[in-house]
């Protein structure tokens, strides 16, 4: 990569290998000696932080893999109310609350809509994304329309 790149995500496709694949570990040596580059720009350098942050990020994995039922599902949950201070509740007494049920079904479907997003082109989920759609839709319909319906 030679020339001056307008974004990073030039910089990232000018880092594609052979296969097309962008190694995320070659992207952070490529940015580390390119300091004047858009990606380093976005990269946290000092390791004390980046290494506070990898370990935050460890435990929300751990959280994820090892708070769980007899069956493997999660117990708690993350809500994007709570995500700017951080913390996870029980996912029962999410569900109790109707407030907190409501952003658990934003989240869900926010979610949803991303992995839309990326699969997109995937014929096979066309029923999946129809159901998200249907879902999406009742939502904004009022109570009384939604009992009509059923």
């Amino acid at each position: 990569m030679s020339k001056q790149m307008d974004s990073i995500g030039d910089e990232l496709l000018a880092l594609q290998n052979d296969e097309g694949k962008i190694n995320p570990a070659e992207a952070v040596e490529w940015a580390r000696t390119n300091v004047d580059s858009h990606l380093h720009a976005k990269l946290e350098w000092d390791d004390s932080v980046a290494g506070e942050r990898y370990r935050i990020w460890q435990v929300r994995t751990l959280i994820s893999v090892h708070i769980v039922d007899s069956e493997g599902a999660r117990k708690f949950v993350s809500l994007s109310i709570d995500r700017k201070e951080g913390g996870y509740r029980p996912i029962n007494e999410v569900l109790e609350r109707i407030d907190l049920r409501e952003v658990m079904l934003r989240d869900a479907l926010a979610e949803l809509e991303r992995v839309q997003r990326k699969y997109q082109h995937l014929q096979e989920l066309s029923e999946v994304w129809a159901a998200r759609d249907k879902v999406s839709r009742r939502r904004r319909k009022p109570a009384v329309e939604i009992a009509a319906a059923d």
